[in-house]
């Protein structure tokens, strides 16, 4: 087998190898060996059919694509090991990073095998005053204060916890707890559209419709707090004064920003039973409310529990925010020859992110794109900037971390593995998710990056 390097830019190496036939022909035996243990030839069993049975069944360019695909996976660990052996013995380090990309360049019967393999190495990482940079970005450091009104908020949201409920043979109101159930449909026969309100300051006027239920555009026994703002505009105020056992059906404007992009602006009819009604019996505050939540001795106790708690929840949000300015000065200033694979895997990473987020939305994916009014090329795109500048982070964290000899212990490394699989019912469960040592690499990298923000903040 024959291979060779080439330098290309942004810290990246292409390696090109040519593997002849006579050492190819055995990976394709192989492909096909593994094709006849899979594949179904009557007459015979899985992997005991003739060899041209099975080339004529699965098709001579799939084995070969198998064969080619086992050959790399063999061949191309290897090259890197030779490499990496010749550098450190030169005294130089050589640690490719990142997932790399494979071509097959050249695939036919009886002849050699020949590919690339682009893929990323740790790039020189020249930082600025990094001690310098921290102790300019914590002199903008903000203080911290806890309001009488954040207080008060925090204790209204823990006395509506508490509320006591009682069902009531009443119309409805503001603050109560109800339960319906509701269907929505679009299509129907509406007045001139001119003739609509937007957002009705008025609950809407009584009317049926035939239109198509929309998806996912109904629920049975759906519980919530009448007043509260959780559905369209104009729909709770369309429940104000009805009681259990009644139905009621309106239209309502769905808003410009809806998450079903193809309905935005239009009218909808909703068909609702209100199924029980509950006033919300809030209890006062008092001394007795304070040791009923959790043993306080007074309701000053309390309040002065929830101004610690708070405060200490605004320390910890701006020690975050101080975490990232001084990072971001420093991978600003710093010289990078940042390699565009990690930054393209970044944005895969960032796309999936945003994939769940708008799944957790309720809203399609493809509509996302119709909200923003961009397709995903022009995302990913506006993104590169932030990708990088994310990579870029990570090898300021790292190079920060060696120069200071900052590095987690065993006992914490652990320590931190086993908090993290308590959330699964047994070791067997986790173990069919995580792979031990990647889960214990993966928290030695938060640890030490953690360790790296507690330096710089003290420097």
């Amino acid at each position: 087998m024959k291979h060779t390097f080439s330098q290309l830019p942004k810290s990246e190496i292409e390696v090109a190898a040519t593997i002849p036939f006579n050492e190819f022909e055995p990976f394709f035996k192989k492909a096909i060996n593994l094709f006849s243990a899979e594949i179904e030839i009557s007459g015979f069993r899985k992997g005991h059919a003739p060899e041209q049975m099975v080339k004529e069944r699965a098709g001579e360019m799939k084995i070969l694509e198998r064969a080619a695909e086992l050959a790399v996976r063999e061949t191309y660990p290897k090259i890197l090991t030779e490499k990496r052996e010749k550098e450190l013995s030169a005294g130089h380090d050589f640690l490719p990073i990142g997932k790399p990309e494979v071509t097959i360049t050249k695939l036919a019967a009886g002849n050699d095998l020949e590919y690339k393999v682009k893929f990323a190495v740790l790039p020189e990482v020249k930082l600025p005053d990094y001690k310098s940079a921290a102790a300019k970005v914590k002199k903008e450091k903000r203080d911290i204060s806890v309001s009488e009104e954040e207080i008060a908020k925090s204790l209204e949201w823990l006395q509506n916890s508490r509320a006591t409920l009682i069902t009531v043979d009443r119309p409805a109101m503001f603050g109560d707890r109800v339960e319906i159930d509701f269907e929505v449909r679009h299509g129907g026969v509406h007045p001139v559209r001119s003739q609509m309100p937007e957002a009705p300051a008025d609950p809407p006027a009584d009317r049926t419709s035939n239109g198509v239920k929309i998806e996912g555009g109904e629920s049975k026994n759906h519980p919530f707090i009448l007043g509260q703002g959780k559905f369209i505009p104009g729909f709770e105020d369309a429940l104000l004064g009805v009681k259990a056992g009644e139905e009621k059906s309106f239209m309502l404007v769905a808003p410009p920003d809806w998450r079903e992009i193809a309905l935005a602006g239009k009218p909808l009819d909703f068909s609702v039973k209100m199924n029980l009604v509950q006033e919300r019996k809030l209890p006062p505050f008092s001394d007795e409310f304070a040791k009923n939540l959790g043993g306080f001795e007074s309701l000053e106790a309390l309040k002065q529990n929830i101004r610690e708690g708070l405060t200490s929840e605004k320390k910890d949000k701006e020690s975050q925010r101080l975490h990232s300015e001084i990072i971001s000065e420093i991978a600003k200033s710093a010289k990078i020859d940042t390699p565009q694979i990690l930054v393209e895997s970044e944005l895969d990473k960032m796309f999936e992110e945003l994939k769940l987020g708008v799944g957790n939305m309720g809203m399609k994916w493809e509509d996302y794109f119709l909200h923003i009014k961009k397709n995903q090329e022009e995302l990913r795109r506006e993104w590169q900037g932030e990708a990088e500048r994310r990579v870029r982070i990570a090898f300021c964290l790292r190079e920060i971390a060696n120069r200071e000899k900052i590095e987690p212990t065993k006992e914490e490394i652990d320590a931190r593995a086993n908090d993290f699989l308590k959330q699964f019912e047994s070791v067997e469960d986790a173990a069919k998710k995580f792979d031990p040592e990647a889960l214990r690499e993966y928290t030695r990298g938060i640890l030490r990056n953690e360790k790296v923000f507690d330096f710089l903040e003290m420097v």
